[in-house]
Parts: structure tokens; sequence; C-alpha cells
């Protein structure tokens, strides 16, 4: 007598409609750690055959026999749009990409992790057409993205015409209209989904007034505490390797360097507090089309050593003296939660959502926005070793209390998402 098959595996579709890298930013890496925690599973932990699908030309990667990473060609990609002076990564504009369509009807779950683009548009209409479960999660402020580099462009574009840049800006607004049609696909999509996974608090009510509170539910930021610990602290080889002098406060930025991430204010706030007297030195790990004015603006101060490998971030994190991240727009952020592991004092912008979702948390001290505000945290941080110490002590407690595993963030929050989605499906 033959023994019975065992039953096949769900299949889930993961869509990040961006390119992988190297450089990449915290969007595709969440998803790659994602798919490596999915790959060292328990097979009963994690009952499903994970797909997760990138952009590029790069074909597939298998992690395990019921994980792979597969990139499809993109059909309108906005890096053909040669008279946009920069885009901090592009996406697929195209409606609906044939060949990802296809794909998708060998899976019993599709999940997207923006509304906007090739993938989400096509998951859309795959499982509205085939009736199946259509999950999603948030990982990038795309509005208010959209807000800050339409504006940045027209300035760019029409930086010699001052009168049609005022008139697009001041008058049509233009900038605050690519906002608000971002902000209505995005509830557009969520209207679609079965279930949805937030990080921000106001990420959640919005979620909870198009579906319902009980078809949302949290999705933590997982941190791998082998990289990012109080164990890679080495203080003294940092301001060797970076050339640090001994007298000079160091602090730590990671990211792009553009005016999404807010590097003026960083730029004209560093400048000032050094001016003050404050002993700080900038180590800004990252690159983008500010990095010339950095150089300049905070000569001597400041070191640059542009992409850094995540074994070398982890060192970077754990041997600062604090770490600045002055952007208004970010939802959680990984360089949040590496940062707090590794015990790193922070200052985070007020406006921000990542003192929120790591709440209560001495650690962090929010910034008021402007040039004035940052100046003046930055000369205290710089100055107040005292002020350091409490803060390292706190983030280390929250690290070893608090933070998530990526190993957690898959078994306890979209493991349980995604069965609700598949039941609500079946039933």
């Amino acid at each position: 007598m033959t023994s019975p098959s065992p039953a096949r595996r769900l299949r889930i579709a993961a869509l990040v409609d961006l390119p992988r890298s190297a450089e990449a930013g915290g969007h595709v890496k969440y998803w790659e750690r994602v798919a490596a925690a999915a790959a060292e599973a328990d097979l009963g932990d994690f009952p499903f055959d994970l797909t997760v699908y990138f952009s590029g030309e790069r074909g597939e990667e298998a992690l395990a026999p019921h994980v792979r990473l597969r990139h499809l060609k993109p059909v309108f990609s906005t890096a053909r749009l040669k008279f946009i002076p920069y885009v901090p990564a592009h996406s697929d504009l195209a409606s609906y990409h044939r060949r990802l369509a296809r794909d998708l009807t060998a899976h019993d779950l599709i999940h997207t992790t923006d509304a906007y683009f090739a993938f989400a548009k096509t998951a859309e209409r795959v499982a509205r057409d085939r009736g199946m479960p259509l999950t999603s999660s948030f990982h990038t402020d795309t509005p208010a993205y959209a807000r800050i580099f339409t504006r940045q462009t027209i300035e760019r574009v029409f930086r010699r015409l001052p009168w049609l840049r005022r008139k697009l800006i001041d008058e049509l607004r233009l900038d605050e209209r690519q906002g608000a049609k971002m902000a209505h696909l995005l509830q557009r999509h969520l209207r679609a989904a079965a279930h949805v996974f937030f990080t921000r608090d106001e990420d959640r009510a919005l979620a909870a007034q198009i579906l319902g509170a009980q078809r949302v539910s949290r999705l933590r930021i997982g941190v791998d505490k082998l990289l990012f610990g109080p164990h890679r602290r080495e203080q003294e080889a940092l301001r060797r390797d970076y050339a640090v002098p001994q007298d000079r406060t160091i602090a730590l930025f990671v990211g792009r360097l553009d005016v999404g991430k807010n590097v003026p204010i960083l730029v004209e706030s560093a400048q000032r507090a050094i001016a003050a007297g404050a002993p700080l030195h900038l180590v800004v790990a990252g690159l983008g089309p500010m990095r010339t004015e950095l150089a300049e603006r905070l000569a001597g101060h400041i070191s640059l050593p542009g992409f850094v490998s995540p074994a070398e971030l982890g060192r970077l994190y754990a041997s600062v003296d604090f770490v600045a991240l002055p952007s208004e727009v970010e939802i959680g952020g990984m360089a949040v939660a590496e940062a707090i592991a590794a015990g790193a004092p922070m200052l985070l912008a007020r406006k921000a959502s990542s003192a929120g979702v790591f709440e209560h948390n001495e650690a962090i001290r929010p910034v008021e926005g402007g040039a004035e505000a940052w100046a003046t945290a930055l000369e205290e941080m710089a100055r107040s070793e005292a002020l350091r110490e409490k803060m390292r002590r706190a983030a280390l407690d929250y690290g070893a209390r608090r933070l998530a595993s990526w190993a957690d963030v898959l078994r306890e929050d979209l493991t349980p998402g995604w069965r609700a989605a598949l039941a609500r499906a079946s039933g």
C-alpha cells in the first residue's frame, strides 16, 4: 500500500517592484531578509512556498526548495525618463506586466509591498479576475516622496525660468497634486486587499478605516543581532579607519544623500553646531547627489565612506557616539532598529514615524524640524557624554526586551496574516 503524498504547500508571491543591489534601500533589504528567514525556518512554522519578485534581469535565485528570489525585467522603468534629474530607486511605470501575470496564476496568495507601480497594478487585476486573496504591507511613504521629488524636479528643470517654476509650485501646486494622486492609488489598492500589515499607527488607522480592524495587523522590523549588537563595538579602530580625531564626538548618518532623507538640514545644522564649537565629526554612510556638497561644506569634520556592507554597518552603529537621522518621511526604518540593537543613541525627526514605532524608548530623542533645532540637538549630544551613556543603556535594554528577529517577524507577523487571508478566501 502506498503512503499518501504530502499536501501541496500553499504558494505565496511577494512583489517588490524595485531592483536588487548591494546599495538598495530598506524596502528591498526587508524582503531579502524575510526570504532568508523563510529559507531557514522550520517547515512546521512556515508552511508556505514563497517566491519574492524583484525588478531586474538576474533570473532566479533559489534559497531553499520552498523559497526563491525571482527577477522580472521592467516593462517601462523610470530609468528611461532621462529628463528627471534624480530618482532614488527606479520602478516600473507600466499598468500591466504580462510575464508577472502569467506567473501569479500559479500562486494561492499575492502579497504586494506598494500600491503604485506595475507589480501592484498587475496583482490587483490578477487577484480580481481569478478570485485570489491579495495582502499588502506598508514600506515607503510614497505620497510624501512624490511631493518632495516632484518639487525638486520642477525646481531643477525650470531653474532658469523662475516665473514658470513659481507657477507650477505655488499656483498649480503640482507637487501636492502628485502626492494626492499617490494617496488615492494607495486607498484604492487597500480596498482590493483581504489583509493589510502596518508598521506606523497612521497606516493602521487608514487600513482599518477601509477594511475594518480585524483585517489589519502589525508588521515589525526584524534585526539580525549577530550583525547588530554591542559586541561589535570598536571605537578606537573606527577612529583610526575613518581618520576621526580623538577629541571629536562621532555622529553617524545612514541613508541616501538626497533631499528625501532631509540631508540639506543635516548639512546646515552640522555646520552651525561646529561653528558654535561643538566637537562634532560626522560619518556619513550612503550614496547620492549631495555627497560633494557634504564633503565641501563639512570639510575636516566628515568621513564619507559611501556604501558600506552590513557587517561594517554593524560595527559603525556599535562604535559611534550617536546616530542622527533627520528624514521626516520614514515608515519605521531598519536603520533605527539596527542602531537600537547596537546600543546607539539616536536623534530622529519628530515628524518621522520611527519614534512612534519604537514607542517610549529613551534611546531616541525626537527633534523638531529645521536647522536651528537640529543644530541645538547635535551640539547637546556632542558635548554631553552623560546624556549619551544614559541613552545607550536605554537602547540596549530596549533591544534586548523588545526587538524582533527576522524569524519572529516571519512566524508571528506575516504567517498569521497570510493564513487569515487564505482562510477568509476559502470561506
